[in-house]
Formats: structure tokens, C-alpha cells, sequence
């Protein structure tokens, strides 16, 4: 298949299928919270209901680059009421999960409508929202490093729920009532970075992770342009100084200069994680890299590029009994796409090409194997012979959104 035949492939299928996933959101019950606008969800199973934070910004990717901007738009809008509404956005519009978020993209899925289509009024109303997410991320996610540590705010009774949603997929969750807690407190915590992963040593709440800092390096450039957009000088100076404090302590305890790369800190035990991550690139993607750490991530591409996409962690990254779906061998789309948009934006235009013929490629050739997209490929393979936790669905979502994304790249 050629690369010209896989972007037409896939490009034709999404556009019949998205209308699949869009939403009227259900009437508002003890169990889930309403939203105002029809909604998209990651799945074509029409089982699937639940709004999802970081994928809507993926799947918005996708639904601009085919002109369904309108929808698009409806996501914005309950992103935004989201954070009016609870002062930050959920994982799952359900309320197990309002005790957590998620990396938080709703300043640059705000920013890239807004640009598409400036408006004052609603500039006016996503600068309140973020300004009010931050705060949430800032008051409740701090640690003594500086950085932000991922965490929940979940009281024992739902962890006690959280362990019954989840412990068909961990193998190791202790026994002992306090060491369980604890456990679930950390597992329950990396839900809002990725899902289940071994970054973390268990431990994910002790830890400075690179991507969601990133992400709020990103939240502080994207407010300081707002912020200077409504005549704010004062404000912009204050973003600007947040976001240099913040690149400052990502350089003096996330990047190791020797080994070229971003890792995640233990701030408990005052050492980096020793895991090599695609979380790496989200900092290249949101422009926290200096030019020389763009370089040396760029030269480091084959510690985690195979075949047929980026690996989510390092093979061998994982010591415990578990099989984590947010490991090797699996490629998500997501990572590709953070790799992606890094690569373009500190000009390694050849990479980001490579990364996006292999991520397109792979999708179209799936899918006129089986007929569907998937939620995750596997890097070594091409297949969809991928480590699981749970039956892996057939996808459209951040899928369709990052080979559109990719399809643009190739054509550009």
C-alpha cells in the first residue's frame, strides 16, 4: 500500500464513521454529570457514552482537518463548562473520576479554535476557565519541588470503588488495609497522566511527571498570549514568569544533560525515575526544549522509534507483575502526535515525516486487514497484537485525529 493509498483509506473511512461517536449527553444522574452540547466519545461501540478530557483534544485534531468544526466547537463547550462548573476537568464524566483530571489540554484545544475563529467575548471566558484550571492544578497538584505531582483527592470510600472498577487489570495490589489505600491512592493517581504504566514505581503521586509539566508550561505560554491579546500587560508578565520558573526547575530536575533526555522525579527520594518515556516529547511539543535539548532528543529517537511508531516506555521498563497497556510494545496516539508536533515545531521536518508515514501506514493497514481502527498498535509488529489490560476497542477518536493530523504532515 502506498502512502498516498493509506492517507485515502483512512481519510474516507473517518469521515463516515465519526458521526458514530458523537453524543447527546443523558439526563444528569447521581453517577454522571450532564453536559450542555452533543459530545464525541473514543469508540464506535455504541456502548461507549462516557466524555474522555485528553482524548477530545486528539479527537478535536481530527475533526478540524475534515471540516467538522461545529463539532469541534461542542467539545470546547463542555470542556469549558467542565472547569466553570467543578474548577477543573474530570478524567471520565462520571463522578468516581471527579476526584482526578488529566494532563491539561484545554488551553491549547481553546487556543487552536480561537485562532480559527477570533471572538473577544469567548477569549474573555476560556481566560477566566484557565486561569480557574490552573488554580486547581496549582493548589492541589503542587509539590515541594516546584513542579506538579499528579494526585486525587479521592476519600477511602471510593478508593474502595476504584479497586473494584480496576483490579481485574493489577496483579499486585496488596492486602493489608493502610498498604492498600496507598497502593490505590498512586494507581488511582496515574490515571491522570496516562492510565496504568511502569514511569512510576508504583508511587505515581511522589513523582514530578514530564508530560504534565510540560502541559503546564504550555497552559502558562498559551495565558501569557491571551492574557496580552486583552490589553492584560500585568497578567502576561505574571504567565511568562510562571512559565520561565517552571522551564527553569523541568531543567534542573527533569532533563539529565549526559543522557540527553527528559525523565519523570522521584521528589520524596530527590532522584530522577529511571524509565525512558515518550513523555519526553511532550516537552519538545509545547516548546519547553532549549534548542540544544531538541537536538539531543532528536538524536535520541531510536532509544524508543521502531518500525512502525514510537514506543510508549523502553522495552524492560517495567519490574513488577503486571502487564501495563501504557508500555512497550504498544504505540499510542497521543505520543506519536506530541512527537510529531515537536519534531515540526523546532524544524526537524524529516522526522516529524518519518514518524507520521510509519503512524499512517500502520493505521490503513490494519484497517483493510480488519475493517476498523484501533485504540493502540504495536510498535514492533505493525499489528494489533498489543499488550492489554482489558479488550482493546475498535477506535475513531484520538485514532482518526492523530492519522489526520499525520496525513497533513506527509502532505505538507
Amino acid at each position: 500500500m502506498t502512502t498516498a493509498e493509506a492517507i485515502a483509506l483512512t481519510r474516507a473511512y473517518t469521515d463516515r464513521h465519526w458521526e458514530e461517536t458523537f453524543r447527546v449527553s443523558r439526563d444528569e444522574t447521581s453517577d454522571e454529570i450532564a453536559l450542555p452540547r452533543p459530545h464525541t466519545v473514543p469508540s464506535t461501540d455504541p456502548t461507549m457514552w462516557l466524555f474522555f478530557y485528553w482524548d477530545t483534544y486528539f479527537t478535536n485534531l481530527g475533526l478540524i482537518r475534515q471540516g467538522r468544526v461545529a463539532q469541534a466547537r461542542n467539545n470546547a463547550e463542555n470542556v469549558l463548562h467542565l472547569i466553570e462548573r467543578l474548577g477543573c476537568v474530570p478524567n471520565i464524566s462520571v463522578r468516581i473520576a471527579h476526584n482526578r483530571s488529566q494532563i491539561p489540554v484545554a488551553a491549547v484545544l481553546f487556543d487552536e479554535l480561537h485562532r480559527l475563529a477570533p471572538d473577544r467575548a469567548w477569549l474573555e471566558r476560556i481566560y477566566a476557565a484557565i486561569t480557574r484550571e490552573y488554580a486547581f492544578w496549582a493548589a492541589l497538584r503542587s509539590s515541594p519541588t516546584g513542579l506538579a505531582a499528579n494526585n486525587t483527592h479521592a476519600d477511602p470510600a471510593t478508593l474502595a470503588d476504584f479497586h473494584e472498577v480496576i483490579r481485574h487489570r493489577l496483579k499486585d495490589i496488596p492486602d493489608e488495609p493502610v498498604a492498600r489505600l496507598v497502593y490505590l491512592r498512586h494507581k488511582m493517581a496515574e490515571c491522570e497522566v496516562w492510565d496504568f504504566n511502569p514511569r512510576f514505581d508504583q508511587r505515581c503521586a511522589d513523582f514530578n511527571a514530564v508530560d504534565t509539566n510540560a502541559v503546564l508550561y504550555q497552559v502558562e505560554t498559551i495565558a501569557a498570549g491571551w492574557a496580552e491579546e486583552l490589553g492584560r500587560a500585568a497578567e502576561a508578565a505574571l504567565w511568562r514568569d510562571r512559565a520561565a520558573r517552571r522551564r527553569s526547575r523541568m531543567d534542573a530536575l527533569l532533563w539529565d544533560e549526559a543522557r540527553g533526555w527528559y525523565f519523570d522525579y522521584d521528589w520524596t527520594q530527590g532522584r530522577r525515575g529511571p524509565v525512558v518515556s515518550a513523555a519526553a516529547y511532550f516537552a519538545l511539543w509545547t516548546g519547553a526544549c532549549s534548542d540544544a535539548q531538541a537536538a539531543a532528543l532528536v538524536r535520541n529517537l531510536p532509544l524508543l522509534e521502531r518500525a512502525h511508531g514510537l514506543l510508549t516506555c523502553a522495552e524492560g521498563s517495567n519490574p513488577s507483575a503486571n502487564t501495563y497497556q501504557w508500555d512497550a510494545p504498544n504505540a499510542w496516539p497521543p505520543l506519536q502526535a506530541a512527537a510529531i508536533l515537536g519534531l515540526r515545531r523546532y524544524g526537524y521536518h524529516a522526522e516529524a515525516r518519518r514518524l507520521a508515514g510509519k503512524y499512517v501506514l500502520t493505521c490503513a493497514r490494519n484497517l483493510a486487514a480488519t475493517g476498523q481502527l484501533w485504540e493502540k498498535y504495536n510498535a514492533l509488529t505493525g499489528g494489533i497484537d498489543v499488550a492489554d489490560e482489558y479488550k482493546m476497542p475498535p477506535m475513531l477518536g484520538w485514532t482518526a485525529g492523530i492519522c489526520l493530523l499525520a496525513a497533513e504532515v506527509l502532505e505538507s
